[in-house]
């Protein structure tokens, strides 16, 4: 799911291809002028002190990491990854990274937590990557092996012609066969990362590599891939939940116009029926489509330029994926509050992994990454994995 920017001040289009030029064709700088500014827009961003040994991935969430990145763009016209902190922890080495370029070179697979045993454990991150959205939970598991996340590839493609699953997946491949990483491997993905996981251990299987442990978190589909029936009687329970929402004591007009008290509300505003109509036939429309991501009920829109061309990249990604039967053993945890915007992924995936064991988790699918539940979560894995350890010492 695509996280909100939660902050910042959307420019104007001509200001945006203005400060990507500058991007691109930015002078070395002080790092010491850039330490300063970064010092500031954390504290700023973070409501508390930021200083030279702040330990960034620490401080802050994803959000809050999405805002200062947003700042330091329209700071600078430097767009900063969302994996840079797990390169450069702290304000001096992120500022050092700036002034000398560095910053523009992020590996696929990058270690997100340290280990001393053998074995490693690979996880995909939701959205476009940002693996700070799974900190809570990657720091909770008992695996005394290293922990790698494995970035999405930035493709840059044009609408007509967008990257595929199968091209994410061919990269990923690429990246574990140049890492030096032993097999078998343990593939996590959360959210779309599932889906990525996923066809990566058909494609570990296809080339003779070993895979011994793949684990899904609240893997949506897109809709354009639910079975008919499923979507059916997914549109119908938000039309049901939408009316009950909407329903007396208190009148209320449609689209959230509040009406008098007692009686009736004004007729709905034909805007209000053109958004639902568009949101009814997303199903239909084609990921090629130009405007296709801004019709995604994820999309939230204001985006820097690498972030905003990324999360296109994803939003087309998922809408063209077909999944095909997969016939092996692997865990499937679904949450019991699920996801407002997405089916029951049991009905969708249930006839495809005929092989998985489903566990159902508390909390919802932005929840299930925070806090206690993401501590749950990674109980539960962590048990999964340590037997896999003693078998293969």
């Amino acid at each position: 799911m695509l996280p909100p920017r939660n902050g910042g001040v959307p420019l104007a289009m001509a200001t945006e291809r203005r400060l990507e030029h500058e991007h691109e064709q930015a002078p070395p700088a002080d790092a010491l002028r850039f330490e300063a500014l970064l010092v500031d827009l954390a504290t700023k961003v973070l409501r508390k002190q930021v200083g030279p040994q702040t330990h960034l991935i620490d401080a802050f969430n994803i959000n809050r990491a999405l805002r200062f990145i947003d700042a330091v763009w329209q700071a600078t016209g430097i767009e900063l990854d969302v994996n840079s902190f797990y390169l450069w922890p702290t304000v001096p080495a992120l500022a050092g990274a700036m002034a000398d370029g560095s910053f523009r070179a992020i590996p696929k697979l990058i270690e997100i937590k340290g280990g001393t045993g053998a074995r490693s454990l690979v996880v995909f991150a939701g959205g476009v990557s940002c693996f700070l959205e799974m900190k809570d939970f990657v720091n909770a598991l008992s695996f005394e092996g290293a922990v790698y996340g494995m970035a999405l590839s930035a493709f840059d493609r044009p609408a007509t012609q967008p990257a595929e699953v199968a091209d994410e997946v061919a990269a990923c491949l690429s990246a574990l066969q140049a890492s030096g990483l032993a097999s078998p491997y343990r593939l996590v993905g959360y959210s779309f990362g599932g889906i990525v996981a996923l066809e990566l251990a058909r494609a570990l299987d296809a080339h003779g590599m070993a895979c011994d442990f793949l684990g899904l978190i609240d893997s949506p589909q897109s809709e354009h891939a639910w079975p008919l029936p499923a979507w059916l009687s997914f549109v119908a329970g938000r039309f049901v939940s939408v009316r009950r929402a909407k329903a007396p004591p208190r009148a209320e007009a449609a689209c959230g116009v509040p009406g008098e008290p007692g009686e009736p509300g004004p007729e709905p505003r034909p805007g209000c029926w053109r958004r639902r109509l568009r949101r009814l036939s997303f199903r239909f429309r084609d990921p090629r489509g130009e405007d296709y991501p801004t019709l995604v009920p994820q999309w939230v829109g204001g985006y820097p330029p690498a972030y905003g061309r990324a999360a296109c990249q994803l939003l087309r990604m998922k809408g063209l994926y077909r999944p095909e039967s997969f016939r092996a053993p692997l865990v499937f945890y679904r949450t019991e509050g699920g996801s407002p915007v997405d089916c029951d992924p049991k009905r969708i995936w249930d006839r495809i992994l005929p092989d998985a064991e489903w566990v159902d988790v508390p909390g919802n699918h932005q929840s299930i990454m925070v806090g206690r539940h993401a501590r749950a979560l990674a109980a539960d894995l962590s048990r999964r994995l340590s037997p896999l350890a003693s078998t293969r010492a």
